[in-house]
């Protein structure tokens, strides 16, 4: 079955004219789409329409705009995977109008394959990792759902290098070696680094207060939590101590196992959590000089920090599932600073890095990418 399925998304991949037989195709889609919304019977009136309602027509036209802006100079299929993206987000956003109008809930949305929007909705969520890092949930099409459950790599389309599924990995104490430094991984804060402090991290399970070591309580910390279990479990900052999300970096009402917080100085050598869950955690404070560089493309979920080199970048912000989002410039106390961008569920938006070099910390419980767009202006 799963090699019959594997079949018809190649078929589909190669159709009839090459490659551009599946652009042409990917073109029909945008104007298929902006004729849906034409002839759509919602109009617009900010006074009898509930402002839920209206942002979810105005994400479907911008999600038409989008499209059309990202499939301007695509020579290959692999190249128009973000108008994919985008007119999915249209659609659902176009099904919410929908919803609202008939008095119905809103639909549920799993995202297009986690490996390559081509093979079109995801059917259902699974583990998975890349080589060398943690694993994490990822929706996936039916075919790839069957090939990874049965140990092989997800259908070779292009877009994402194929990997074997994650092996479980071996549990550390608080005092055992370090793992490998700087291990090929698609996730940056998988484990820690080599030269993190031993009293900078911690390895157990169950229920624990926990107490990090600054390396120097003048300066701010960058704190990473991962949670074998999500479900039931929730870790607590206590000192220093923040308000709002600041105190519950991963939280029970999310399925992300993995949250990258900021914590500024206060002029104390510890930082306190509490460990709530049952089951095995780790956590430490990220070195500096580990934090990842945004020099590309980047995807992940939930809470994340990333060093900008600096220059006024054109950045492409979307958001494909989740809650509220933003993007913040991170002073150097770690605090956030300027508002660089921000929006709630999935969507996409435009951003500008700063000009000077700084850390750039993203707040979700969704999942994301940053797309740089063009080329920095450093003066």
């Amino acid at each position: 079955m799963t090699d019959g399925m594997v079949g018809a998304i190649r078929g589909l991949f190669r159709g009839r004219g090459g490659r551009d037989g599946e652009l042409a195709r990917v073109d029909a889609e945008i104007t298929a789409f902006g004729e849906a919304l034409a002839a759509h019977p919602f109009v617009p009136d900010h006074q009898a329409h509930a402002p839920g309602l209206l942002a979810d027509y105005q994400r479907a036209l911008d999600a038409y705009e989008q499209a059309k802006r990202d499939f301007t100079g695509d020579r290959t299929l692999r190249d128009a995977a973000d108008v994919l993206r985008a007119l999915d987000a249209g659609r659902h956003a176009l099904a919410c109008v929908d919803a609202a109008l008939d008095g119905r809930p809103r639909p549920h949305r799993l995202p297009l394959c986690f490996f390559d929007p081509r093979h079109g909705r995801a059917a259902e969520e699974v583990r998975w990792a890349p080589a060398g890092g943690a694993a994490r949930t990822i929706a996936v099409c039916a075919a790839d759902a069957v090939r990874l459950g049965e140990g092989r790599p997800p259908i070779e389309s292009g877009l994402r290098e194929p990997e074997p599924p994650a092996t479980a990995p071996r549990r550390r104490s608080r005092t055992a070696a370090p793992p490998p430094p700087d291990a090929p991984s698609g996730d940056a804060y998988a484990t820690w680094p080599a030269h993190t402090g031993e009293r900078a991290r911690w390895e157990s399970r169950g229920r624990k207060g926990v107490q990090l070591r600054r390396a120097d309580p003048r300066e701010p910390a960058l704190l990473v939590v991962h949670l074998e279990r999500a479900e039931g479990s929730w870790v607590e900052l206590t000192e220093p101590r923040g308000d709002g999300p600041d105190r519950q970096p991963l939280t029970h009402a999310t399925r992300l196992t993995r949250a990258v917080v900021p914590v500024p100085a206060d002029g104390r050598d510890t930082i306190h959590l509490e460990m709530n869950t049952d089951k095995g955690w780790r956590v430490w404070l990220h070195p500096a000089d580990a934090i990842p560089l945004l020099d590309g493309d980047l995807a992940s979920a939930g809470s994340y920090v990333v060093r900008h080199p600096g220059g006024r970048e054109p950045l492409r912000i979307t958001q494909h599932d989740g809650s509220a989002f933003s993007l913040h410039a991170l002073r150097p106390d770690h605090r956030p600073g300027a508002l660089l961008g921000e929006g709630t569920g999935a969507f996409t938006t435009e951003a500008v890095t700063p000009r000077k070099p700084c850390l750039l910390y993203v707040r979700s419980r969704g999942s994301w990418t940053l797309t740089p767009t063009g080329s920095p202006k450093r003066r």
